[in-house]
């Protein structure tokens, strides 16, 4: 059961869906879809929805229907530009953290740490989210480590981070070994140049020192950013911040190079 929102956050959330996002008639859709009952207070789109979530709020005793309504209006399957999802997302959030809620880019809500003043929502909803989404991360990093730095832990969302393309790793090979012995077993090269993986055909010197290159690069990430005890977990947030943003930018050129990896059929 979802406590009842604070009047505040919610006539705040409905100007937000109001303004920004639904018409009337998708108001209307939307509502019938969630089950709420307009009940004809108001003329205006913000109105219409906040007396509407107000009076199913009060029936239910619990924000429940309301929370669903905001579920239904922010799910991905509405929206064809990720750019204005993202948009919205962040503008609901930045309210609905108040109330210790946190909608997910899958448009799934989770409980989160209630948010105290707005410079801490802002910091929260904004400040992370336009510099992770601002440098084009991969997608198949952002569940590993959102919810750790949506929370601010970024000393383990840079973990989580390097998770991910150990993952990555594994679904390309099958191999459960860790670290650099992962690497090995994947890019090695052998002295008949047969690895198990590879993303050029090995054909040129210049393509062997590429592929050699690639797995030295990713046994270093591994290497630097997966041993807990080299990053200090008293750095200053801002300092913990712009490193996690780092290495979800090497993360990221690690994962591309992976997608255009493929067996060999060699191993």
């Amino acid at each position: 059961m979802t406590k009842s929102f604070d009047p505040t956050t919610l006539r705040t959330i409905s100007i937000i869906i109001g303004e920004e996002v639904l018409t009337h008639r998708e108001i209307t859709e939307q509502f019938h879809n969630a089950g709420i009952i307009d009940n004809g207070e108001g003329t205006n789109k913000p109105d219409r929805i906040y007396y509407s979530l107000k009076a199913r709020q009060l029936q239910d005793g619990c924000a429940n229907n309301a929370l669903n309504f905001i579920l239904r209006v922010l799910s991905p399957n509405r929206y064809t530009n990720e750019n204005d999802f993202e948009k919205h997302r962040t503008s609901l959030n930045e309210k609905l953290i108040y109330e210790g809620i946190e909608i997910d880019k899958s448009g799934k809500a989770r409980i989160v740490d209630k948010a105290r003043t707005i410079s801490e929502a802002k910091a929260r909803s904004f400040k992370i989210k336009e510099k992770v989404h601002s440098i084009g991360i991969h997608t198949d990093i952002v569940p590993y480590c959102e919810s750790e730095w949506l929370g601010e832990n970024y000393f383990h969302a840079i973990l989580e981070i390097t998770k991910s393309v150990a993952d990555k790793l594994r679904q390309k090979s099958g191999y459960n070994n860790d670290g650099a012995a992962r690497v090995d077993n994947c890019f090695g090269l052998g002295s008949d140049r047969k690895p198990m993986l590879a993303f050029n055909l090995l054909q040129s010197e210049s393509e062997v020192s590429q592929h050699t290159g690639f797995a030295n690069f990713i046994k270093g990430f591994f290497s630097m950013y997966r041993n807990p005890k080299a990053h200090d977990p008293k750095l200053l947030e801002d300092t913990q911040l712009t490193e996690m943003t780092e290495v979800l930018v090497v993360a990221t050129i690690i994962q591309n190079k992976l997608d255009q990896t493929y067996k060999t059929g060699f191993k």
